[in-house]
């Protein structure tokens, strides 16, 4: 139909006519809109919900409702901002209190079968027997083995409040019966550092997986060991660090930065301006007792204060590559029915007066952009604005923007040596054979007395690699010929995986830090000064 200015009154009555027809055929009978007053003192929301209840023409979930009510206002907000609903926020409060309550392992689901991957010491499980390498399958009496069973599943199972008793059934490969077994459970502690060690003549080094409630302690106990085994330098391992509570933070600069020197400040509408500062309770303090900050594109939040704190005071060197850039405080608020809101309160600000805070449009795809322009190879590739200069304690020059720039750049190992072994780590077929090379193998494997013995007497042979490049065909994620240098590769991560499995992860990273081109670069600094 051509539109006539003249026929103007005929065009929108077909016009109108013809929307009505839509209306009807996708939208269905409508009812006189009915009037509705919102009580007064009643928001908006609460008025939508209660509508929704009483009219809606099925049956609604009320509190699923409402939590995605909430979650949808909050995502609003920031990237940060969130909502936990009860039934979560047991599990997200135990790795900030750095507990929770079950029997005490680690475990992966490997071909269908929960499978032991680490023990904790002293634990329930363990005094009860429970050994790398375990395969559980049944608990309570429920088969659990070859049912696609999932992570979320097991934990609710095994998890639950101290002094309650859940049953297992466990097989070991060494073993021809299965074993059934009680265990009570009990508080177990989950521990932000997992390695601690004399890495080099006089240098300890430390590495701090994540930040919760005990990690102050952890940290300070960590040092006072190393201490006493003639540690006067120390390379802090942050990288992979997502972070966790300021507090946390505050008390490992306290650990390292003199009395008096500024932490970090923080800026916010309601809790204003604060600044915190060191005390004189630390125990690596002294100006004499160098220090190295390891970071990379995952190290964010408290591990970026850190990092920032020891950069400005010109405590210690940053080295790697430049962190995620978070630079916002979140405050978690307990509602009535124990849900949680994590809402973000303020910025945090370096002692230099820095703002890391990277753009909230950046995070879906900063970190493969950074790949793209070549910032992981090359530092001159790192963006630089000439408005967030800021200087340091003694006059160098940071910049701040989205996250901390590291003072020594180490670029990411590009090389094809390393897709062979990401594909079949990726697959699990490194891990899995590890795992079963190690059950067994593991009586011939005690000759081994600690993890530095097993570095100098234990070699993965040609037959091993071939045995994972052979599974790696069978599942398509091996093709092509295999490099020498791939070869090395895989035999070395697999070396690794053993020693994880014998020495858990400690004895992991005291191998894979032997070749790790970034503590390697801390330890030639830390040398020279």
């Amino acid at each position: 139909m051509r539109f006539d200015k003249d026929n103007a009154p005929v065009y929108l009555t077909v016009t109108l006519a013809f929307g009505m027809l839509l209306g009807s055929m996708f939208f269905g009978h409508r009812e006189e809109p009915a009037m509705f007053m919102q009580q007064r003192g009643i928001s908006k929301t609460d008025a939508v919900r209660h509508l929704i209840e009483k009219y809606y023409f099925e049956p609604v979930d009320s509190d699923s409702l409402t939590d995605e009510m909430i979650a949808a206002l909050l995502d609003r907000l920031d990237p940060h901002s969130s909502y936990i609903p009860a039934k979560d926020a047991q599990n997200y409060n135990s790795v900030l209190l750095g507990e929770f309550e079950g029997i005490g392992i680690t475990f992966n689901i490997l071909n269908d079968t929960i499978t032991v991957i680490s023990v904790v010491p002293n634990g329930p499980s363990q005094r009860k027997g429970v050994a790398v390498g375990d395969r559980i399958v049944r608990i309570d009496g429920e088969n659990v083995a070859g049912v696609k069973i999932q992570n979320t599943d097991v934990i609710r199972k095994l998890r639950g409040p101290e002094g309650t008793t859940v049953r297992i059934e466990i097989v070991n490969p060494v073993l021809e019966f299965p074993l059934q077994m009680e265990i009570v459970r009990g508080k177990i502690p989950i521990h932000s550092i997992d390695a601690a060690y004399i890495i080099a003549p006089q240098t300890g080094y430390v590495r701090i997986q994540n930040f919760s409630a005990t990690t102050g302690a952890e940290f300070s106990a960590a040092l006072q060991k190393l201490k006493a085994q003639g540690m006067r330098k120390l390379v802090l391992d942050l990288r992979g660090n997502a972070g966790g509570s300021l507090q946390t933070a505050v008390a490992v600069c306290d650990e390292l930065l003199p009395r008096r020197q500024v932490i970090v400040s923080t800026r916010g509408k309601s809790s204003g301006t604060q600044v915190i500062r060191a005390t004189a309770m630390g125990d690596f303090q002294e100006q004499d007792q160098l220090v190295a900050v390891l970071i990379d594109e995952w190290s964010a939040s408290a591990s970026e204060i850190v990092a920032g704190a020891v950069q400005d005071q010109d405590r210690g060197l940053v080295i790697g590559r430049r962190s995620f850039g978070k630079g916002l405080v979140q405050r978690s608020f307990t509602l009535a029915d124990s849900s949680e809101i994590l809402l973000t309160i303020a910025r945090y600000y370096t002692p230099s007066g820095r703002c890391i805070q990277k753009p909230f449009f950046q995070y879906e795809d900063d970190i493969v952009n950074r790949y793209l322009r070549g910032e992981m190879q090359s530092s001159d590739s790192i963006p630089f604005a000439d408005s967030l200069k800021y200087k340091t304690a003694k006059g160098r020059t940071v910049y701040g923007g989205g996250g901390i720039i590291p003072d020594i750049f180490v670029p990411i190992d590009t090389s094809g040596d390393y897709v062979l072994f990401n594909n079949l780590s990726q697959a699990g077929i490194l891990f899995q054979y590890s795992l079963e090379y190690t059950d067994a193998h593991r009586i011939e494997l005690q000759r081994f007395e600690d993890v530095r013995s097993f570095e100098r007497g234990f070699a993965v042979t040609d037959a091993m690699a071939d045995e994972m490049i052979r599974r790696g065909k069978e599942k398509g994620v091996v093709t092509g010929a295999v490099t020498p240098g791939a070869r090395r590769e895989l035999k070395k991560w697999c070396k690794d995986y053993i020693a994880r499995n014998l020495y858990d992860e400690e004895g992991f990273l005291f191998l894979v830090n032997r070749d790790d081109k970034i503590v390697r670069k801390a330890l030639q600094v830390l040398q020279e000064k």
